[in-house]
């Protein structure tokens, strides 16, 4: 596996994740800090993965 496709596959990953997240948790605005930190790192990790 080249190392394009591990990155692709970390992206995948963290989308899924971030997905996840947000359906078991509802609308952002309703939750505790923690969430939102945990929510807006796996983003910065996918927009980091994607430039």
């Amino acid at each position: 596996m080249t190392n394009h496709e591990k990155l692709a596959n970390a992206r995948r990953d963290l989308e899924k994740l971030r997905s996840e997240l947000v359906a078991s948790f509802g609308p952002l605005n309703n939750h505790d800090p923690e969430f939102l930190i945990l929510h807006e790192r796996v983003s910065k990790a996918i927009n980091a993965l994607s430039a």
